[in-house]
């Protein structure tokens, strides 16, 4: 194993809620790794859990001088890795969920990377998902549309079709976060695709891998996939969210950087299609649960629906105008 430096280079940040299941698991697949325990540190955020968890993470970090356990009332996954990134001391960030895990041995590709590559801002790793069980489903955050091995700034990342998505596949420069603040938004479902997106364009050097060092373990009873009224509208209304502030980082951009500006206006166009084009697929089972009609008066009210402009194909327009814009399905 290569040589490498002796000051504190990652944080790993684990924000925590009710994981007793699953946070020993987690923290192991780290601390277990080949990796000088004076190259990281772990953060762990108890987001108020009532279970056993604190205790569990509490001991890990009475154990281990390299783990750290903050606790705050809970506020959601957002705050606790806000609070974790303005508090960690490592040079990068990278944030795992207490209900994954990561792939042990290929822990020192990171770090070697990172040691390699000394200016970079943002290291893209990709994740492995796989069931409860540890079956292998298949790979995700691959970005195959941007290029690989090769070190480009965050504007030609976003510009050659970066694909917004989790946070856990990004190992970023603490100092983009806080120089930049740029922050989780609390309360938002999907808070990763929104701060991935505002993120990247601020990084000079950023480098695509095709290091896989990430267990997404996945649940099948996720908020994405429930039904019950509530949760759903709350759900799909996230994206609204997320296609307002996609527009604001858009105009941030149109007299800077005019490509730029119409690679992210387009990116939120998508995002609102998918939304509406959910509705009318959807239309016979949501409609009576009143969730097309909760959504559709979030839209008007924000000014996004009727759904104007174009979109990346023709046949999404004409779709759009003549089909999604019709009043029958809500």
């Amino acid at each position: 194993m290569m040589e490498l430096k002796s000051d504190l280079m990652l944080s790993i940040i684990i924000p925590m809620y009710n994981a007793e299941k699953y946070i020993e698991e987690c923290l192991d697949s780290i601390l277990n790794s080949n990796l000088p325990k004076k190259m990281y540190e772990l953060v762990i955020v108890n987001d108020g859990s009532k279970d056993k968890s604190p205790e569990i993470a509490q001991n890990y970090a009475a154990k281990y001088s390299n783990v750290t356990y903050l606790t705050q009332e809970n506020q959601g996954q957002s705050t606790a890795r806000n609070y974790g990134i303005k508090t960690c001391k490592g040079e990068y960030v990278w944030c795992v969920d207490a209900d994954d895990k990561v792939i042990s041995e290929q822990l020192t590709k990171i770090i070697e990377a990172l040691d390699e590559y000394k200016s970079l801002d943002i290291l893209a790793v990709q994740l492995q998902n796989v069931t409860e069980g540890g079956k292998y489903l298949d790979i995700e955050c691959t970005q195959p549309l941007v290029e690989h091995n090769r070190i480009i700034s965050g504007v030609e990342a976003v510009i050659s079709g970066y694909i917004p998505s989790s946070i856990c596949a990004l190992i970023a420069r603490r100092e983009l976060f806080v120089e930049n603040d740029v922050f989780f938004v609390k309360g938002i479902t999907h808070q990763d695709v929104e701060l991935t997106y505002r993120l990247m364009p601020h990084a000079k050097y950023v480098m695509f891998s095709d290091i896989i060092p990430y267990l997404y373990i996945y649940h099948p009873n996720s908020t994405s996939k429930s039904l019950v009224p509530e949760k759903k509208i709350k759900y799909i209304k996230d994206d609204i969210y997320i296609i307002k502030s996609f527009q604001k980082l858009a105009s941030s951009y149109k007299h800077e950087n005019l490509m730029l500006y119409n690679v992210i206006y387009n990116q939120s166009q998508n995002v609102l299609f998918s939304l509406v084009y959910s509705l009318y697929k959807n239309k016979k089972t949501w409609r009576n649960m009143g969730i097309n009609t909760a959504v559709i008066a979030e839209l008007r009210k924000e000014k996004l629906y009727p759904i104007r402009g174009k979109f990346d194909s023709l046949k999404k327009t004409i779709f759009a105008r003549f089909i999604l814009n019709s009043s029958c399905f809500v």
